[in-house]
């Protein structure tokens, strides 16, 4: 009971209670890197949707494109993959050095560490 009514007196904490402190500041810190990641993830959408934007009304205007065609690409590709999702889901691709299946979004082979070309829409 003595050291605790020192340790509460002098501001020195104790053990549950360092502990504690540890966690809610790591627990914010993390919390204040993924708000910050959401925010750039939201400004790179943003710039996205604008730069679609501008390409769609370019590619209508001085190509002629109408909407309901630009709908009925947008089906076709969704459903290249074989559900119509609003989604494209790549199957894994083959590395061309050891021919092990790998995820299309890696820039090296995990197996081989050969280099792989991307395919820009993933």
């Amino acid at each position: 009971m003595t050291s605790f009514f020192i340790g509460s007196t002098f501001g020195h904490r104790t053990g549950t209670n360092a502990g504690a402190e540890i966690a809610a500041s790591q627990a914010s810190g993390t919390a204040s890197r993924a708000q910050s990641k959401a925010e750039q993830l939201e400004t790179r959408l943003e710039r996205a949707l604008m730069t679609m934007e501008a390409m769609w009304t370019l590619m209508s205007e001085r190509l002629g494109i109408t909407e309901d065609e630009l709908q009925e690409r947008i089906v076709e590709i969704d459903l290249s993959d074989g559900i119509l999702d609003g989604r494209v889901r790549r199957p894994a691709m083959e590395c061309h050095a050891c021919n092990r299946r790998i995820p299309r979004r890696f820039t090296r082979c995990m197996y081989c560490g050969v280099e792989i070309e991307q395919d820009p829409f993933i």
